[in-house]
């Protein structure tokens, strides 16, 4: 697979469709310092293919068990008892990233990983008592950490002086995600007032796929979700460069290239897709938004096909970056023809929220009102 380009090169068009909006107080993001490693005298190793250990998002499966990621929002699940403190065992090779630590869905701690070639080991969280479900949450997209072809994350293990109990019952709705930078999270924890005081840089700090609409859906549904978003890329064609597009993507068990995805680890029961904002930043007229719109329809089909589900509910969204009449057109005929098709495919309507985070993309206030106009849409389709 072709590299994408940096992050730096990830600016979308499109950014005067956005509303901005004031605040009267200046916001600070502030992050947990990252864990230091804390001494025990005896500890147990869980490892990675543990009974009490389970997966959402795309990994690969090594032969000793472990797994190997690099897309966001990949999720490593623990089950413990009688555990005072627990760690988690990441390999990086050539990537550095943040990830999220909850246990029973409280955020314990956030903290880099790879960044120290010879630190293998991140204390997750401490004063644990009783039973404890910990989630490990991979926050940012490929682009971002530097995947590429071998260079991706592998999850070991967890450490800790508890031991593994009986995996609960997994979440029963599953969502899939195809998105560009709104959805992988490029600049979601801005704000207005940061912006008022220039200090909103988009990073690894204020970017990251928990912040995002597509995340905060799937928590309110208690649903779990595979994200596949990069920042710039199109349906049918990229913001700033001519390398690989989503659907290319898509295929893909790591966003930095490699081995292809089996389809069949993970079925969703609905398809959330946000792309064509950076591909109407091109908009060449006529003949350009009917070839969009037949790339859209070729893959919205063609996902039917590989999970042999003619009938999966897509929902085809627009908004905020682009709330232009010439994207909803061409979507229009998109879903037209995917349902003349006998496929199932819905208008999300995501225009109007703010555009109040860093990098003129979606923060903090636009990605709460995007799940607010999502929820009801979807609940309405699903039956949730």
């Amino acid at each position: 697979s072709t590299m994408a380009t940096t992050t730096t090169m990830a600016t979308m068009a499109c950014l005067a469709a956005c509303t901005f909006v004031s605040a009267s107080e200046k916001m600070q993001i502030v992050l947990p310092a990252p864990p230091s490693l804390i001494d025990v005298a005896a500890e147990s190793f869980i490892p990675a293919n543990d009974k009490a250990c389970w997966y959402t998002g795309r990994t690969q499966i090594n032969t000793d068990g472990s797994r190997s990621y690099d897309w966001e929002g990949t999720q490593m699940w623990v089950s413990l008892t009688g555990a005072t403190y627990v760690k988690a065992v990441i390999n990086s090779t050539g990537v550095v990233g943040r990830v999220s630590a909850e246990v029973n869905t409280v955020e314990a701690s956030s903290f880099y990983v790879g960044a120290d070639p010879e630190v293998n080991e991140y204390l997750v969280a401490t004063k644990l008592s009783g039973a404890s479900v910990v989630r490990v949450i991979n926050i940012l997209e490929p682009a971002f950490v530097g995947a590429s072809t071998g260079k991706h994350f592998t999850f070991v293990g967890w450490k800790t002086d508890g031991v593994a109990a009986p995996a609960p019952s997994p979440r029963t709705r599953r969502i899939e995600l195809v998105g560009d930078s709104i959805s992988a999270g490029y600049g979601a924890r801005g704000t207005a007032a940061l912006n008022a005081a220039k200090v909103c840089p988009v990073d690894d700090r204020t970017s990251g796929n928990i912040y995002t609409y597509n995340w905060h859906i799937a928590e309110h549904f208690n649903a779990d979700i595979v994200p596949i978003a990069w920042s710039g890329k199109g349906m049918y064609q990229n913001c700033c460069d001519s390398g690989e597009k989503m659907p290319a993507y898509y295929h893909q068990t790591f966003g930095g290239g490699g081995a292809d995805w089996d389809f069949t680890r993970y079925v969703p029961d609905m398809l959330i897709i946000n792309l064509g904002t950076n591909d109407f930043g091109h908009d060449g007229g006529p003949a350009w938004e009917a070839a969009f719109s037949s790339t859209y329809t070729e893959f919205v089909l063609n996902a039917t096909r590989l999970y042999n589900a003619p009938k999966l509910p897509v929902f085809v969204a627009q908004g905020p970056m682009n709330n232009g009449p010439q994207l909803q057109a061409a979507l229009n005929v998109t879903i037209k023809a995917i349902n003349a098709a006998g496929g199932n495919a819905i208008y999300l309507d995501l225009k109007g929220p703010p555009c109040d985070g860093c990098g003129g993309h979606p923060g903090v206030l636009g990605h709460a009102g995007m799940t607010t106009m999502a929820i009801p849409q979807i609940s309405t389709k699903m039956g949730w």
